[in-house]
């Protein structure tokens, strides 16, 4: 024989109050952050820069992007998160297993190489952004 069961109200109502709140939960705050395509391309008086890293910093927020010059002088980042960047360009840093030979890199100026210093500013908005920086 069967017996049927039923659930009280308030008991199905909690259960249904946590499965959503779970379920909202789950995407994280990083799905809503709307995100764009930038280029940068990094010359030093008209010429390409084509060894370093481009660095980009969120002015108060904590997000970033990096990438490394081609050798056209360029770096394409994909979802970068809407704002306003700090931009530094720095030499290249390689790694263990293949390090970077030290070189002066003049083409690289002092002043670009740090993101507290650096004069260089891009607004990242919706769309395809482009930023053209000539290092001086």
């Amino acid at each position: 024989m069967l017996q049927r069961f039923e659930m009280p109200n308030a008991f199905l109502a909690v259960m249904l109050l946590t499965v959503v709140t779970t379920l909202a939960g789950c995407g994280g705050a990083e799905e809503g952050k709307k995100k764009a395509e930038v280029t940068i391309t990094i010359t030093h008086n008209g010429s390409p820069v084509t060894e370093g890293d481009v660095r980009l910093m969120m002015t108060g927020k904590g997000e970033g992007a990096m990438g490394t010059l081609n050798e056209s002088g360029q770096v394409e980042l994909q979802e970068v998160v809407l704002g306003n960047y700090s931009v530094s360009v720095t030499p290249p840093e390689g790694t263990p297993d293949n390090p970077i030979p030290k070189k002066e890199y003049p083409n690289i100026p002092k002043q670009y190489r740090s993101l507290q210093e650096s004069p260089l500013k891009a607004d990242v908005k919706a769309g395809t952004n482009e930023f053209t920086f000539d290092l001086k």
